[in-house]
């Protein structure tokens, strides 16, 4: 388990490790993990990003003032610690997790902010829904003919 006390809440959240994580964590520190600042971190994670193959280009518009504005960077240069946390609370949410569990993992503290703070799409939200219902068997359906 990592244990890490929130620094803007001042909340300990406790995470549990994959085997993976603590294989990788056992063999690279020996279990001592070293500290590293938010933008070390940032930076580490852009990397990695870069080595898994990230490298669709990604265009973010915004305005400022009167002004559009079009950055455009590889996907692996948008990766952020929050990039992490915010995929972690989405994909668990999609894979049935219980929210009020990745809540307690991601530090939130009411259910309508978290329900904002995660991203699915309007087909992961009709999936989801029809996984519920076949496994209530409140569809005729079979998972062979979706």
């Amino acid at each position: 388990m990592l244990y890490k006390k929130q620094a803007k809440s001042d909340h300990w959240v406790i995470i549990p490790l994959r085997e993976e994580a603590k294989l990788i964590f056992t063999r690279q520190f020996k279990d001592k993990i070293s500290q590293l600042t938010n933008p070390e971190f940032n930076r580490h994670i852009k990397t990695i990003g870069k080595l898994a193959g990230l490298n669709i280009t990604i265009k973010f518009s915004y305005k400022k003032g009167n002004k559009d504005i079009a950055v455009v960077r590889p996907k692996y240069d948008w990766i952020t610690s929050h990039t992490a946390r915010r995929s972690f609370c989405t994909n668990e949410f999609l894979a049935g997790t219980p929210v009020e569990l990745i809540m307690k993992i991601s530090g939130h503290k009411n259910v309508k902010d978290f329900y904002k703070y995660i991203r699915i799409t309007p087909e992961e939200a009709a999936r989801k829904i029809k996984d519920l219902w076949l496994s209530r068997n409140d569809m005729r359906l079979t998972k062979e003919e979706l």
